[in-house]
């Protein structure tokens, strides 16, 4: 299974990649581009997605209630990294399928802490469905 991060900004998209491989040995994917990711999301199952909330051409949002659409990520965790702290941001993703949020500038400690947990959930799911 893989990790997908949906970020344009190649320097974020290292990071958040870099900080992941300390806590998982999945495989992880980057893609900039919303609807080209998306197009991932349809050829394969990932156990995990990090999405930017600014993304050209669709928002963070409108990429996640595209992926919610689909049957086979209702249970995926989907976390969304912004800069934005406007509250109403944060409950219009809860509603559209966010599982979690974190602030840029990322943190590393917290981060670890999030992925180590969303992919212990995942864990867990599938071994209830095996």
């Amino acid at each position: 299974m893989t990790i997908l991060i949906v970020e344009d900004n190649p320097t974020n998209a290292m990071i958040l990649k870099h900080l992941a491989k300390k806590v998982t040995d999945e495989e992880i994917l980057i893609e900039a581009d919303a609807t080209k990711a998306l197009t991932l999301c349809h050829n394969r199952l990932h156990n995990m997605l990090i999405v930017d909330h600014m993304l050209p051409g669709m928002s963070g949002l409108q990429f996640v209630k595209a992926i919610r659409m689909m049957e086979r990520y209702d249970e995926v965790p989907v976390v969304m990294v912004t800069a934005d702290l406007e509250p109403g941001l944060r409950e219009a993703a809860r509603a559209g399928g966010v599982t979690d949020f974190l602030t840029k500038p990322v943190e590393a400690v917290a981060f670890r802490s999030l992925l180590t947990s969303c992919l212990g959930r995942g864990a867990t799911r599938q071994a209830l469905a095996g």
